[in-house]
């Protein structure tokens, strides 16, 4: 009457090996999709620049443009004044003294981070008139374009 294992050769029934080799295939195939996108992401860091505020104000004889930007991307961004356009031209493109004088260096914004108070002046007169919209746009190194409008007070 007493059966041990050595007398039971019954073993698993194809069709229950059927599944449980389907249930790892798919947890296995799962795990990898998790990992490749994982690694995919590292490869995929962006940059985007946002303005959190722009506005312009006079102060004696200029107009003067306030912007603050935050960089909500996943990579660095940097800003070079040198690079920014007027209504689609760049500085060098207007006379000397009516030029656009930006107050600010190269920078760069690391993800998640603030950048306030950039200002740039526009002397009164010639080019740029009360009530007047400019466009500006930030380029930055990464070759990306950032633009802006304004109205002038």
């Amino acid at each position: 009457m007493k059966k041990g294992f050595k007398w039971n050769r019954r073993g698993v029934s194809p069709v229950i090996a059927t599944i449980i080799i389907v249930a790892i295939a798919i947890v296995m195939s799962i795990a990898v999709a998790y990992w490749m996108l994982g690694l995919g992401a590292s490869f995929t860091k962006y940059e985007k620049i946002e303005f959190t505020s722009a506005y312009t104000v006079t102060s004696g004889t200029d107009f003067v443009v306030h912007m603050d930007l935050k960089n909500t991307g996943s990579a660095a961004a940097t800003v070079d004044p040198s690079y920014l356009l007027y209504n689609g031209m760049p500085a060098t493109a207007f006379p000397t003294a009516y030029r656009p004088a930006p107050t600010f260096t190269t920078f760069t914004l690391q993800p998640g981070q603030n950048q306030t108070d950039i200002t740039i002046n526009f002397a009164m007169g010639g080019n740029w008139t009360s009530g007047m919209t400019i466009e500006l746009t930030l380029h930055t190194a990464a070759g990306k374009d950032y633009p802006k409008v304004v109205t002038l007070p």
